[in-house]
């Protein structure tokens, strides 16, 4: 294949060089290439279309992408999800778009349903007449609950679909009890919805359950002691949904398997910079002896949160022994607590799990009082590592 210069293109399409050279600059011709001061673009290229014709507008269609039912809780996440891909998000009731369906637009490349009633007929003829809004290369994605009740719509309509038009529907399962608190990974579970949606092309009538990384708490308003790839997920997902309005205050006591190079606190350190990034309001209080000084002054990981929007704090360990011991007890081995609401506390070294999740009210603003106790005893952490 060759090239010609946007001149001798100019001469081709009958347009001048400069707009070709525009047209260059906004990625309009495909495979064009500077070279020096002289754009290059293939030789078999086709004219682009005027964005203001009728071609143009017909070739451009909004991809769309239709969610029924969503959880509120879930929508930004799967925004960002979708619109990533270069889709258009809309929204509806099912009652809302059983009413407007005539009116909708004419094109959608997929439909996302958050199952209300377990598919009865209602909600099974909503997806049969959306369908024909939907082409060879579309998908639908049923979300339902794991129960006894579910209609396994995704089989019934399967090859119906796959016939008729071409598009295929598969079923994501939640395994989440309604009647029980706990922490679900919502943005994993998105993945999953996206994934179902436009990745798996040869798939269809299928069930893929999930339980979205689920931890239960018991009724004392704690979780089980969780181990080491639990406790992590847990952590990062709950600091992933912090956002400008949220207050993380953590008190870390240096124990030797914090801030290493390990693959876990390297995420994990990872989290709290971009965190910290997005706004976040984090404070940070490091608890160790004066002796401990030297030493520290070669820890990355402090360097490193030094140089971020991490407030970084000292508080002397041997003061508050003496000082305020009861204090000590309360940090325990450490946590990490999120506005006055949930504490994710370590354990001590030594032991198989690796820390676990509190929302009891009580043992949250424990540590969040003698987090701000602390703080009356603290100082800048880069003035004591100088």
């Amino acid at each position: 294949m060759g090239y010609l210069t946007a001149k001798q293109f100019s001469e081709i399409w009958g347009i001048t060089e400069r707009r070709i050279i525009k047209l260059c600059k906004e990625n309009r011709i495909h495979g064009a290439i500077k070279n020096g001061m002289v754009w290059e673009i293939p030789e078999d290229t086709l004219k682009p279309s005027d964005r203001r014709s009728n071609i143009y507008k017909y070739i451009h269609i909004p991809k769309k992408i239709m969610i029924v039912n969503s959880n509120k809780d879930w929508n930004v996440y799967l925004e960002e999800c979708i619109e990533k891909e270069g889709y258009i998000v809309e929204y509806g009731e099912i009652e809302e778009i059983q009413d407007k369906l005539e009116s909708l637009s004419k094109y959608y490349e997929g439909l996302i349903y958050f199952a209300k009633n377990h598919m009865d007929k209602s909600e099974e003829n909503l997806i049969i007449h959306f369908a024909e809004k939907l082409h060879a290369e579309s998908s639908i994605v049923i979300i339902d609950e794991n129960c006894s009740k579910r209609n396994p719509i995704e089989k019934k309509l399967a090859k119906i679909f796959r016939n008729e038009i071409g598009l295929r529907i598969n079923t994501l399962l939640l395994d989440i009890p309604r009647d029980k608190q706990c922490i679900v990974n919502a943005y994993e579970i998105v993945e999953d919805i996206v994934e179902l949606l436009l990745r798996l092309k040869n798939t269809t009538g299928m069930v893929i359950q999930t339980d979205g990384g689920k931890i239960e708490f018991e009724e004392n308003g704690r979780t089980k002691n969780l181990e080491i790839g639990k406790f992590y997920r847990a952590l990062n997902h709950c600091f992933r949904r912090l956002n400008k309005e949220s207050y993380l205050w953590c008190a870390s006591t240096m124990l030797e398997d914090e801030w290493t190079e390990a693959p876990q606190e390297m995420k994990f350190r990872q989290i709290n910079l971009e965190i910290a990034n997005r706004g976040v309001d984090v404070e940070r209080i490091f608890i160790f002896s004066k002796d401990k000084i030297k030493e520290f002054k070669q820890n990355k990981t402090l360097k490193i949160y030094m140089q971020s929007n991490i407030k970084t704090l000292f508080v002397d360990y041997d003061e508050i022994k003496e000082k305020e011991p009861n204090l000590l007890e309360i940090v325990g081995a450490g946590w990490d607590g999120i506005d006055k609401e949930i504490l994710i506390a370590d354990l001590p070294e030594g032991m198989k799990e690796r820390g676990y999740i509190s929302k009891n009210p009580r043992e949250v603003m424990e540590a969040y009082n003698c987090y701000q106790k602390l703080k009356t005893y603290s100082k800048n952490l880069k003035e004591v590592l100088r």
